[in-house]
């Protein structure tokens, strides 16, 4: 398995990716006015996204890389509690994302 990449390599898979995240938004564009905001497409859709999101944050939950693989998971797990918590009560996004990473924080300095 190959873990070293030429920049050429890097490049071409940003460039790739960026080609994949524009198509859709260019579908997107063309039938924003052909589809119903209630209608069961955009439900599917809307849930598709969200449950892709959610997986992309349990694998980080239990399965990190990097730095935060050295963290224990209770202290991942009580902070993603905290910040969801704190996103249901004030409903506002931000600040929850930023309760959670100041309260992990806490949590691996002094726990």
């Amino acid at each position: 398995m190959k873990t070293d990449y030429t920049n050429l390599e890097s490049l071409i898979a940003v460039i790739l990716a960026c080609i994949a995240t524009g198509i859709w938004r260019f579908v997107g564009v063309i039938f924003y006015n052909r589809i119903s905001e209630n209608g069961l497409l955009i439900k599917w859709i809307n849930s598709v996204a969200y449950s892709m999101v959610a997986a992309v944050m349990m694998m980080i939950l239990v399965y990190p890389s990097g730095i935060l693989s050295t963290t224990n998971v209770e202290h991942r797990l009580i902070a993603l509690i905290i910040g969801t918590i704190f996103m249901l009560i004030f409903k506002k996004l931000f600040y929850a994302i930023l309760i959670s990473m100041i309260s992990f924080g806490l949590l691996v300095n002094f726990l």
